[in-house]
């Protein structure tokens, strides 16, 4: 069953065109993702007495058309079928604007974590009906390809996490790897115009005081943004970037 929420688009979800950014569309995203779980008992109130979060390990984004300040959109998202007791789900996405068109589309990978054994659990049949799923785990399998680190890089940018960079599971914030990554873009695509296809994958959580390297490429008609540790010895996510 799709669960669904309005959303009205407000000053700080816009880029300096006047039109909804990725990281406004993502926000939107997980706000209705995380309703959906509190609405079934699995939400951030509930971490701390059933011990189970969900960790988010994929985005991808499709922008389709952008809104501008004021106007309400409406989203939508539905958990997926699964077959038998997995470690990965998926959650899809969908965004309409007030003419009822869809605008953009979006598809997303999670695991549950047991908060307090400190390790991923399985998902069982029994869990994943509480969310009454919709369609097959195998159509948003194909739309999640696994990112793999660029060849080359262009350029390269140091960042200290910060206090504010920290959510409640006490690591970086899922969309705050994005803030970072459009750090390290060239500035002409920074200030040009948006790309309308985002995928992230995160491999490994930022804690704060950490530094990470960010190295940008381009490659393949995409803009890439890989996060690493200091030493470059753990991939803490790549983040790829296209018209």
């Amino acid at each position: 069953m799709k669960f669904q929420k309005e959303f009205t688009v407000g000053l700080r979800d816009l880029g300096m065109s006047n039109e909804l950014t990725n990281y406004g569309f993502l926000s939107y995203l997980e706000d209705i993702g995380t309703i959906h779980s509190d609405h079934v008992g699995y939400g951030v109130k509930d971490i701390f007495t059933k011990h189970r979060a969900w960790i988010l390990l994929d985005w991808k984004l499709n922008v389709i058309q952008r809104p501008s300040f004021g106007e309400k959109v409406l989203v939508r998202t539905w958990a997926t079928n699964i077959e038998k007791s997995t470690y990965h789900v998926y959650r899809n996405f969908e965004v309409f604007n007030e003419k009822n068109e869809l605008i953009a589309t979006a598809t997303s990978r999670w695991v549950l974590f047991d908060t307090e054994n400190m390790k991923i659990t399985k998902v069982d049949m029994s869990f994943i009906e509480m969310y009454k799923p919709e369609g097959t785990e195998q159509e948003a399998m194909d739309q999640l390809k696994k990112l793999e680190e660029p060849s080359y890089f262009n350029s390269i940018q140091e960042y200290k996490v910060k206090r504010s960079d920290i959510d409640v599971n006490h690591h970086m914030h899922n969309l705050n790897y994005l803030k970072v990554a459009y750090e390290a873009l060239p500035e002409n695509i920074y200030f040009g115009k948006e790309c309308n296809n985002l995928n992230i994958m995160y491999k490994r959580q930022i804690k704060f005081g950490d530094k990470v390297k960010c190295y940008y490429s381009y490659e393949d008609k995409s803009h890439y943004v890989t996060i690493k540790s200091e030493d470059d010895k753990i991939l803490h996510a790549i983040i790829k970037l296209s018209d």
